[in-house]
């Protein structure tokens, strides 16, 4: 039966690169010392639909994040740091609107959508 779990050190699992305080469902028997086993069940975590939150910040590599919602699909065009992605889910889950490309991105591209050589 899945499981979930937190990480607790940096960890590369299933071809993925996940770093401290991530949580993720395996079907393992016993974890590592990099894990850390979470109350409850994989199954029983997906009936807090009504308590999780909206949007959350998710590893995408390279030290980035970017915002999903609760499909687990991309929401807009954030990409920043852990902490900054953590604000701007917050944010979001506060009311704030979704918000396109800002500052020196926004700059960097033309007519065409394309950030200038």
């Amino acid at each position: 039966m899945p499981k979930r779990y937190e990480v607790l050190e940096r960890s590369f699992i299933n071809g993925q690169l996940y770093e401290p305080g991530e949580v993720l469902v395996l079907e393992i028997d016993s974890p590592g010392g990099n894990l850390k086993q979470l109350g409850g069940s994989a199954a029983s975590a997906g009936k807090q639909g009504a308590d999780a939150a909206d949007f959350t910040a998710k590893h995408n590599g390279g030290g980035r994040f970017i915002i999903i919602n609760k499909g687990g699909d991309r929401v807009g065009e954030f990409t920043g740091n852990k902490d900054e992605a953590e604000v701007e889910a917050a944010r979001l889950n506060a009311g704030g609107e979704v918000a396109g490309k800002q500052g020196a991105d926004a700059a960097e591209t033309g007519s065409n959508g394309l950030p200038d050589a």
